[in-house]
């Protein structure tokens, strides 16, 4: 089977949902999110939603890496400081709005992957780091849900996230073997998805516009 990675959603429900049901074939492909389905855009809890119906409804084809937004709402949610941080009492005001229960998801988000992988691909949100001791630790800045530095070739093709690409295109880094699809959809820069063969051989990309409601 095929690989369609989807870049960081941000919340952009419509153009996620545009995406999919356009050019996702889930009969020949694995579909796989890179992190950060939350956050900044306006519909963190529909897109959610709409991705756990997805996991419910293609139980073997659809995969979420997590993503340090998701990060961020686990650990707002353990604290208990008080006054929340604005963007966990969003999150939730989002959620109760849809009648979604947030344990639940709380704790769909806690056990998401810090990885996907075959003997070819890896993906993961932020990459991993040339110089972290443990790139698999989520708190460590270094880590795949936090890294802004040199990537690291791990022997496989990479994708990550969480880094905005400029201008606005996936970038290749040759050094790392590495593609950075993460395009700032949520302030405009469309949500990009990289197709390619199981074996890591890149098909095509595609380029949803960001839609007007996700703005």
């Amino acid at each position: 089977m095929n690989l369609l990675v989807v870049a960081d959603v941000h919340g952009c429900s419509k153009t996620l949902k545009t995406l999919v049901r356009e050019r996702w074939n889930p009969h020949d492909e694995f579909l796989i999110f890179v992190g950060d389905l939350v956050n900044k855009g306006p519909k963190s809890a529909k897109v959610v939603e709409y991705v756990r119906g997805l996991q419910t409804e293609y139980p073997y084809s659809v995969f979420v890496v997590r993503g340090n937004h998701e990060q961020m709402m686990v650990d707002a949610h353990d604290s208990r400081v008080l006054p929340e941080p604005a963007f966990y009492t969003r999150f939730k005001k989002d959620l109760i709005k849809r009648g979604i229960p947030l344990q639940k998801t709380i704790e769909w988000m806690r056990r998401l992957p810090l990885k996907w992988e075959n003997k070819y691909v890896m993906v993961t949100h932020a990459g991993v780091a040339l110089h972290a001791r443990d790139p698999f630790i989520a708190a460590n800045l270094r880590s795949v849900l936090h890294n802004r530095s040199a990537l690291k070739n791990v022997g496989k093709l990479q994708i990550f996230g969480h880094v905005i690409q400029e201008p606005e295109i996936p970038r290749f880094y040759p050094a790392a073997n590495a593609w950075g699809i993460d395009t700032g959809c949520w302030r405009g820069g469309g949500l990009h998805a990289l197709r390619l063969t199981r074996t890591g051989e890149v098909l095509e990309f595609l380029r949803e516009p960001t839609h007007s409601t996700d703005l």
